[in-house]
């Protein structure tokens, strides 16, 4: 190195301005190249994100990232979640790291005092002075070493504090409202598991950082400034703040789009997370068709893994160039700078103002110190920007977090704009006009209603994609009648129990629901809480451990949302109720298995569908509502425990609304509701099946009777066509369907009758039934009614219809006929 230096300070000076114009000629080609690097690598970059982004159908025109006011309104509203006020633990732990870091600059300016007197000492051969710098240095040691290892922790703690605040707030508003649901279901965000999670971790760090690596160096630059002065004066510092300003300046043209890259790496994680979350859930249905679904998924898995690679090695390219440039200008140039600047005032003095050998020692080790620190105070205000732009888009993420949840918990209960833009393929939340209806009669506008009981008035609904389900749907449910739906997939009985529920919204007609802790919803799917045995069956009730874990506030609030408060303590006669249900769905083998409630397993992996839909009706056992919509919740189950299950449920005085598709389940309902999807042939795509025991009595149901007059009596045929009369109508129990103007059902009081207009038919005899009748007849609502025979004995099993709009029908009685 020294030859080429000597070689160079020997060429002629036109050999030596040939060789800079090479070398400056060389620089601009070198940039240019790198220029086009950068360029290809951005381009590829977006060709990922392009790739990613294709077939989302709920994809937003992406924004600009960027440091300027928007970036600052969306910092200050998180700051004012992170810190609510100025009398907070967040802002005391804020100006207890300030002071940390007050003291630091402090010692350091200690620090490079002593250093100084220490060379004068050691030049002059003072060594008593000498020991005394190197006692000084050893004891202001102590607390600069306790004040560095304070900031470190500081800065964590500020993470951690910022963190727990913001994560609530959003786990307040994701919870409430059916937000979740709305985010992952109806496609209102996306890999909000990640972005709860990661994004949120990753701006709180950015910003403790960023608060400790601005307001430093800051101080660092004003105090290292003011002890500069007395030795060098404030005018040769100025031309080493120019500097920095230049190179601010230049550097900031020069860098490349960092916080976009940023976010975007962070989406493409989150669904490369997403793609193995995915194959986790559906890990059975892919196992299944393993090979070759296995290799499907194992290549689906690599094309999320390249992706996210491959941009971030392009990204990793473009930082690397910036550093080269950040290391040049802002370490090692500017390293040059600041000699110049602290040597020129001493090369233009006269030499008598110089001072000796043992002053300017004393003045270079304590200025060059300074001016080191004031360098890298500079230099790291210059850089701060690349923290700015990467805490901006830390910010873009979580604000716009923030704002889409806040949203969902915002908006209507049913989400129904949310539905109409992701899932309604046709884009209305109307129902479209399906053939055969009558125009003049549309269906009434959405309502829902509060009540003891669940009822349905001309309820009409669309599948997603637009195809009429059904229209006109009548019925209510009242305690004591359990009503049961049946049809092929797809004919509407789940959307039905969606749309009761709330998670789709209500097309036409009026539903009218108890609250909620008379209701209780099981699916197909048991849903398991990460808990005990106990917790299985208490559940919608928080896990224990959780409970005794709150706060008094968040319990509160669960009690005001859910108007039940869970067991106060854990008690034998709680645990002996707990274990009659467990008996009652022949579960109680897992109190054996395990170790006793208290047990804690991977419940999800540990039990079989079967086991998990009995646990879900010992839960329903124990909490014992009013009412239960079960939609095939006993699929898993055996036949003749499903009747078990059904008749448990029966005797605790539960009323079921259900989808089933075993016909032995009849006998637990008053009234099946057949779906059969043909609209467009029908006009309603359902029919009713009125259900009669031997006895006359409906499961549950309480007695008593009425007839109906003769001027409605039905007049019935026999199969041979014979006539016959209908020497007896009656109803029992709490409430009788019957056919409204629309030819529809509605309820009537218990025991009361309605007479049938028009022709209609009750024919068999003997426990024989008989076709039913069908919706073409009359555009009447078609009925069946079902009597069982028992003992031998005949019963009315046949089909009652009636033609004519103002007709009507009685149901939930038996029918005795006489035939000529």
């Amino acid at each position: 190195m020294a030859d080429l230096s000597a070689m160079f300070w020997n060429l002629k000076p036109a050999h030596k301005r040939m060789l800079a114009v090479l070398v400056v000629a060389g620089g601009i080609q070198v940039g240019r190249k790198v220029q086009n690097i950068v360029k290809d690598a951005q381009k590829q970059q977006k060709a990922l994100c392009a790739e990613v982004n294709t077939g989302r159908a709920n994809t937003r025109k992406a924004q600009k990232i960027a440091v300027n006011r928007q970036f600052v309104d969306r910092l200050l509203t998180i700051l004012s979640i992170c810190v609510p006020s100025l009398a907070s633990k967040e802002a005391g732990l804020v100006l207890l790291q300030g002071l940390l870091l007050v003291s630091r600059t402090l010692l350091t300016d200690l620090i490079a005092r002593i250093e100084g007197d220490s060379g004068s000492t050691l030049i002059s051969l003072d060594f008593p002075g000498f020991g005394r710098s190197i006692a000084a240095f050893a004891a202001v040691g102590v607390p600069a070493a306790i004040v560095n290892s304070g900031l470190k922790f500081m800065q964590k703690q500020i993470e951690l504090a910022f963190q727990s605040r913001l994560t609530e707030h959003l786990h307040k508003h994701y919870c409430s409202n059916r937000a979740y649901y709305a985010a992952t279901t109806l496609g209102g965000m996306m890999n909000p598991d990640q972005r709860i999670t990661e994004d949120v971790e990753k701006f709180c760090f950015a910003i403790s950082d960023l608060y400790a690596h601005t307001f430093k160096p800051l101080l660092d630059v004003i105090l290292f400034t003011r002890s500069l002065a007395r030795i060098m004066g404030y005018k040769g510092q100025f031309g080493l703040y120019v500097y920095y300003v230049l190179v601010a300046y230049v550097l900031r043209a020069m860098s490349p789009p960092l916080a976009s890259m940023t976010a975007q790496e962070a989406a493409l994680s989150g669904t490369f997370r997403a793609a193995h979350q995915r194959l986790v859930t559906h890990a059975e249905e892919v196992a299944f068709n393993d090979p070759p679904s296995g290799a499907a998924e194992e290549l689906i898995l690599n094309q999320h893994l390249r992706r996210l690679l491959n941009y971030t090695r392009l990204s990793a390219l473009q930082r690397a160039i910036q550093q080269v440039a950040d290391g040049y200008f802002v370490k090692y140039f500017a390293s040059v700078t600041a000699l110049l600047v602290y040597a020129a005032p001493i090369y233009w003095a006269a030499p008598k103002y110089r001072g000796n050998q043992s002053e300017l020692t004393q003045d270079y080790i304590r200025s060059m110190r300074l001016l080191q620190n004031t360098s890298r105070g500079v230099g790291d205000l210059i850089l701060v920007y690349k923290r700015v732009t990467n805490l901006a888009s830390h910010t873009s993420r979580v604000s716009e977090l923030l704002e889409q949840v806040c949203a969902l918990s915002g908006e209507d209960a049913e989400h129904r704009e949310l539905f109409r833009r992701n899932v309604s393929c046709t884009h209305m939340l109307g129902v479209s006009r399906a053939s055969g209806m009558d125009a003049t009669d549309p269906p009434p506008p959405p309502r829902r209603r509060s009540a003891q009981h669940i009822a349905f008035y001309r309820v009409a609904l669309d599948s997603p994609d637009g195809a009429p389900l059904f229209r006109e749907l009548t019925l209510e449910v009242v305690p004591g009648r359990s009503v049961m739906l049946m049809g092929p997939n797809g004919c509407g009985k789940s959307s039905l129990f969606r749309v009761m529920a709330g998670l789709w919204p209500l097309q036409a007609g009026e539903i009218t629901t108890p609250g909620k802790n008379k209701l209780f919803y099981l699916s197909q799917r048991p849903y398991l809480v990460a808990g005990t045995l106990r917790d299985q069956l208490l559940y919608p009730f928080p896990p224990r451990a959780v409970w005794t874990g709150a706060s008094i506030a968040e319990r509160s609030h669960f009690v005001s949302a859910s108007n039940r408060e869970p067991p106060v303590a854990i008690t034998p006669e709680l645990d002996a109720e707990l274990a009659k249900c467990l008996a009652a769905v022949e579960l109680e083998y897992l109190l054996a298995r395990g170790a006793g409630w208290d047990q804690v397993q991977p419940w999800q992996e540990t039990l079989s569908g079967g086991e998990k839909q009995r646990l879900a009706m010992a839960r329903l056992l124990w909490h014992r509502p009013t009412y239960a919509v079960l939609d095939e919740c006993t699929s898993a189950v055996s036949a003749d425990g499903e009747m078990r299950l059904y008749q448990e449920c029966q005797r605790a005085g539960i009323t079921f609304l259900s989808i089933a598709h075993r016909p032995a389940l009849k006998r637990f309902h008053a009234l099946v509701v057949h779906f059969d999807g043909s609209v467009h042939k029908t006009g309603r795509g359902w029919w009713a099946e009125v259900l009669v025991p031997p006895n006359g009595e409906q499961p549950g149901a309480s007695t008593g009777a009425g007839s109906g007059p003769g001027s409605g009596a039905v007049q019935p045929t026999t199969p041979g066509g014979g006539k016959g009369s209908a020497s007896n109508l009656s109803g029992s129990g709490s409430g009788v369907l019957v056919g409204d103007s629309s030819g529809s059902l509605a309820a009537t009081p218990a025991g009361a009758t309605t007479p049938t207009q028009g022709n209609g038919v009750v024919a068999g005899s003997g426990g024989a039934a008989l076709p039913v009748v069908t919706a073409q007849q009359a555009m009447g609502t078609p009925t069946r009614t079902t009597a069982s025979s028992g003992g031998g004995a005949p019963a009315a099993n046949g089909t009652l219809g009636r033609s004519g709009k103002k007709g009507s029908f009685g149901g939930f009685g038996t029918v005795s006929q006489q035939a000529e």
